[in-house]
């Protein structure tokens, strides 16, 4: 859901009561229960930004829960698409990254 420029990805509250559970019973189950946890928590998406990096690459960036810089690196045809932009900006509205950024969760991975 999106809300004042700031995107909700999913979330199980079920499952964190769960993990807390587990991370009660001891230290076996204490490290799947954090993980449990972590993984099924609400996250905030923020400031999302897109690049051409050439006709074939898009990499967009964008903050998860205020601290963490995270990245989603595309592949595909965008020739017509580099060829409008300016410096390799693109013009995408904001729900348009939200709606790549939700559907590639699996694909994001932490800037350092």
């Amino acid at each position: 859901m999106i809300e004042n420029s700031k995107l909700s990805v999913s979330g199980n509250s079920v499952l964190v009561f769960l993990g807390k559970q587990f991370r009660g019973l001891g230290k076996f189950l204490f490290d799947k229960g954090e993980k449990m946890i972590s993984d099924n928590k609400t996250k905030y998406v923020t400031n999302p930004s897109a690049v051409l990096i050439n006709p074939f690459i898009l990499l967009i960036s964008f903050t998860v829960d205020v601290n963490d810089k995270y990245q989603i690196v595309l592949q595909g045809d965008y020739k017509k698409n580099y060829k409008d932009s300016y410096e390799g900006n693109i013009n995408l509205s904001e729900a348009e990254l939200f709606m790549i950024i939700k559907t590639n969760k699996p694909l994001w991975f932490k800037k350092y």
